[in-house]
């Protein structure tokens, strides 16, 4: 048996510290990576971050830079 600690998420828009109901992942490197968590209150503008955030990463992995 193992017994693990664990760290509880937030939501990460501005200075929002209600728990996380959402994890946003992404896939890289032939892991999955977690970019962030959202609470149900900010999901969609959190989705928009996150997504520009992946979106721009890619970008620059295209062009070799990281």
């Amino acid at each position: 048996m193992e017994i693990n600690e664990i760290y509880p998420n937030f939501c990460k828009n501005d200075s929002c510290f209600k728990p996380a109901e959402y994890r946003f992942t992404d896939y890289k490197d032939g892991k999955t990576i977690t970019l962030g968590y959202s609470c149900q209150e900010h999901l969609v503008e959190n989705q928009k971050m996150f997504k520009e955030i992946s979106k721009s990463k890619k970008e620059r992995g295209k062009n070799g830079s990281r």
